[in-house]
């Protein structure tokens, strides 16, 4: 099974090199260190094209501010302008997570966000590490029938590393079979990606440090 590689581009910094470096999927965002936010649409408009024109994936962080993944109503409204603003600029995915103030996945807004949406990715981002571990399997199955494409996770605790968390993370690739795409990042790097690979059961990998330039 191939590879998959996605790099996690801070604005258009470092993108060509990184196509050239032969990733597969872009996920643009802005301020990543607030964990990243909606890059502006100049930027998604010019990674679009050059992601075209090189046939890589180009996924959006929806996102509109650091904190939480508590959004109001305007935030949501102001996340739903963004996502056709980048289906429109050309980008083949968008990435996002709402939750609600009791660490649950939040099923009302996800839908409210990907309402009308055909044409695009859906990714859950890292979000999903905050859910309430008694309660995971039972987002997994939401975002399933949400009709999610993947989640980006790292693992109940932070503070270890995926290879040490890989135990959890296969129990969640086990469970969602061949319906959801489980994805991994949070210190993957060229240099320890290929042991990753060996102990967590997936061939998609998410890094700022993914492939080496």
């Amino acid at each position: 099974m191939k590879m998959i590689r996605e790099f996690c581009a801070e604005n258009n910094t470092y993108l060509e090199k990184a196509i050239k470096a032969g990733v597969d999927r872009i996920e643009l965002c802005d301020n990543l260190a607030v964990g990243g936010t909606t890059p502006s649409y100049g930027i998604i408009d010019q990674a679009a094209k050059l992601c075209q024109s090189t046939g890589v994936e180009l996924s959006v962080m929806i996102r509109p501010r650091g904190g939480d993944f508590c959004y109001s109503e305007q935030e949501l409204a102001a996340m739903r302008v963004d996502i056709a603003q980048a289906n429109k600029l050309g980008a083949t995915g968008i990435v996002f997570g709402c939750l609600t103030s009791a660490h649950q996945l939040d099923v009302r807004a996800c839908q409210y966000l990907i309402d009308g949406i055909s044409n695009m990715d859906l990714t859950f981002h890292m979000a999903f590490d905050q859910i309430n571990p008694s309660e995971k399997y039972q987002a997994l199955d939401q975002l399933i029938e949400l009709g999610f494409d993947r989640i980006l996770l790292h693992g109940n605790q932070s503070e270890k590393t995926v290879i040490e968390n890989a135990d959890e993370i296969n129990h969640y690739i086990d469970y969602v079979a061949d319906k959801l795409e489980i994805m991994v990042g949070g210190g993957i790097t060229a240099t320890n990606l290929q042991e990753v690979a060996k102990v967590v059961r997936t061939n998609t990998f998410h890094g700022t440090k993914i492939v080496s330039f």
